[in-house]
């Protein structure tokens, strides 16, 4: 059978994967087998995602769907239950906040990742363990990222966030242990995504992202080789799976070098908006 067979009869939903790593880690549990349900946003984008896949012989459905609203997470989880079972749920889906001091964060922008990040995330774990508990197993995959292990300065809304993420995940691996249930949490490290490439900055302070692209030239990965673990969390007991541990990133770093990867023409390219402002009365 090959490695299509790991994952042959599951479905799977993956929460914002229509583009970058969601993209690349529902790609993933295609081609080993799964079927598998994208989500996001926007109709368009669902469409699209949809279609490339096809396109590559995978057996892959689309739900709109915004994290933050829980009834639009159930409607997700219908359309996996309605191709016979829902066995894997990953939730991808995140936001970044604007850069910058909490002191002058707008309220608006600390909204939104809460929203995605945390909201999205408690949404997501609620519509499907339920189901995997009814069933006596299945896989709940969290999404971590910087800040999970302590705090980011400038980056407060969603290192805070990521931090959140950990101890929600870590809480559930405890409520669920011998139920046959598995929760695990992935950080994927540095992405070449989107999210990364594409930052929002407080005035006064993109100054300080200048160095990015080099960091991203040094430890960054596709999104194809940072989805590659997801299969192992969902095939094994493993609680979690942790990119930038110290053997990977001095090897990483040095495989970058070597292939000038961190040369100006080669590095990623960072669009940055900046945001006016302020503490406010």
């Amino acid at each position: 059978m090959g490695a299509r067979a790991d994952l042959q009869g599951r479905v799977a939903v993956v929460t914002g994967s229509t583009r970058g790593l969601g993209l690349a880690m529902a790609r993933m549990l295609g081609r080993h087998g799964a079927t598998v349900v994208l989500s996001s946003r926007s109709d368009a984008h669902v469409g699209a995602a949809v279609e490339l896949l096809h396109r590559e012989g995978l057996a892959v459905y689309g739900c709109r769907c915004d994290t933050g609203t829980m009834a639009e997470v159930e409607a997700l989880r219908d359309e996996a239950l309605a191709h016979g079972t829902l066995d894997i749920w990953v939730n991808n889906a995140g936001t970044a906040g604007v850069y910058g001091p909490t002191a002058s964060t707008p309220p608006e922008d600390f909204e939104r990742v809460v929203r995605t990040n945390i909201l999205g995330t408690f949404h997501g774990a609620r519509t499907a363990l339920p189901v995997f508990l009814a069933q006596g197993h299945g896989d709940l995959v969290n999404l971590y990222g910087q800040g999970d292990r302590g705090p980011v300065a400038l980056q407060n809304a969603y290192a805070s966030s990521k931090r959140w993420v950990r101890q929600f995940t870590e809480t559930l691996q405890l409520e669920t242990k011998g139920t046959g249930v598995r929760v695990h949490g992935l950080n994927p490290g540095l992405v070449m995504t989107d999210l990364l490439g594409r930052v929002a900055s407080q005035r006064g302070y993109e100054r300080r992202l200048g160095a990015l692209p080099v960091v991203v030239g040094l430890w960054g990965q596709a999104a194809d080789d940072a989805a590659r673990p997801l299969l192992r969390l969902v095939t094994t007991e493993a609680a979690e799976f942790r990119d930038l541990r110290g053997p990977t990133l001095v090897a990483r770093g040095l495989r970058s070098l070597v292939s000038g990867r961190v040369r100006r023409g080669r590095r990623m390219p960072l669009e940055v908006t900046v945001v006016d402002s302020g503490p406010r009365a």
